[in-house]
């Protein structure tokens, strides 16, 4: 009879527990979102996973912030050159002017080291091409005119001997070589750039420096200066020189920060309500933004910014983790709370997913995988099991 009463109580535990343990899932999901080329991208990221650890949240998922698209420059570039070897030569000349005219717009933004001076020269070449130009001696002038301005810029962006190898044919060749004696007749400029001290700079496409970058020694014409700073967006320009000293202060960058839907989406695929995004934000102070996403909207609900510790924690980032874990547990009930079963009732707790055929294995057919799949659950139901038989032989023993 003891043993009955003993057995009952445990086996409603158990029937209750069910439901709580099937259905159990994150409230927040966290996620560091690394900062590509960042000194301090892992010590911060260190941080912010004992500061998980102290709330019990985790595993903490790592994601690359993702480069902003680039223009179509290089592959226009890439099409034309495509083009001017099959010797379609209108064909060429059209995709070169469309990647040199956003080449100019953007600062030479896409294009690889030395490749600015390339798209120009080529571009000269296929106008000349197209245009069915003649080489006649005296070379006095290069024609046409649109030709003559491409071969220039390609002068002024440093050309090399690779484009001198390429200029094979008389016409190109004497083009190019009356493009640079007017380009090296031309006043010289010192070029110097101011941005952030984070921050690299090339001119031109050369290498790149730190801030302040100055090259000396430039002709007068259209410059490309591209600036790279960790954690912000690139940033590229055309410059005009003219005088002897030309000086350019690079602005604010934009900061480049993890999509907030992109985080609602992963939380979604962990079954979590909130996804909790920790990122490097490398202005004048170096620190942590924290954010905390709607996984069902992508909107963002809470934000806080924390300076980077000394140590390998930091007291300040936990209690700000504790403060949004908080607020994402309050919303997450207060939604459970006043969530209803379409027939009117009010329910306090979601109901579960209905499954499919991606969610995993089932019992009914895959018994092995589906208790490896739960095996909290299944431990939890033969723990409690075996105690309540194990009681119930001993209360039976005693009653003898």
């Amino acid at each position: 009879m003891i043993g009955r009463l003993l057995c009952l109580p445990i086996a409603a535990i158990v029937v209750a527990s069910l439901p709580a343990v099937a259905d159990a899932q994150p409230t927040t999901h966290p996620i560091w979102a690394s900062t590509p080329d960042a000194s301090w991208d892992s010590t911060a990221r260190g941080q912010f996973a004992a500061a998980l650890a102290k709330r019990g949240l985790g595993p903490l998922e790592t994601v690359l912030i993702e480069a902003p698209r680039s223009t179509q420059t290089a592959a226009l570039f890439a099409q034309g050159m495509a083009a001017l070897r099959a010797s379609t030569f209108d064909k060429a000349a059209e995709l070169f002017s469309a990647a040199a005219t956003q080449a100019l717009n953007t600062g030479g933004a896409g294009l690889a080291p030395g490749q600015a001076a390339s798209l120009f020269f080529h571009q000269a070449m296929a106008i000349q091409l197209a245009d069915g130009t003649t080489y006649s001696e005296p070379f006095t002038e290069i024609l046409p005119p649109a030709a003559k301005t491409a071969y220039l810029r390609a002068a002024v962006l440093g050309g090399g001997a690779s484009l001198d190898e390429a200029a094979a044919q008389p016409l190109l060749e004497a083009s190019w070589q009356m493009a640079k004696t007017l380009v090296a007749s031309l006043p010289r400029c010192t070029l110097t750039v101011h941005a952030h001290a984070r921050a690299r700079i090339s001119i031109d496409g050369g290498d790149f420096q730190p801030s302040p970058a100055s090259v000396a020694g430039l002709p007068a014409g259209e410059h490309f200066v591209t600036v790279e700073e960790p954690g912000h967006a690139p940033w590229s320009t055309t410059l005009e020189t003219g005088g002897p000293v030309a000086s350019l202060d690079v602005p604010a960058t934009a900061l480049s920060t993890y999509d907030a839907n992109s985080a609602a989406k992963r939380a979604q695929a962990k079954g979590a309500a909130f996804a909790l995004v920790g990122q490097l934000h490398l202005a004048d102070r170096i620190e942590i933004d924290l954010r905390l996403v709607d996984a069902r909207t992508g909107e963002i609900r809470g934000s806080t910014a924390v300076s980077v510790a000394d140590g390998l924690e930091s007291p300040d980032l936990a209690d700000a983790v504790l403060r949004l874990d908080e607020m994402a547990a309050r919303d997450d009930l207060a939604r459970r709370a006043t969530a209803s079963d379409g027939k009117g009732r009010v329910i306090l707790a979601a109901p579960p997913v209905p499954a499919s055929a991606t969610d995993g294995p089932r019992f009914s057919n895959d018994t092995p995988g589906w208790l490896r799949l739960h095996w909290p659950l299944a431990t939890a139901v033969g723990t409690a099991v075996g105690t309540a038989v194990a009681l119930g032989i001993l209360v039976a023993r005693d009653n003898r």
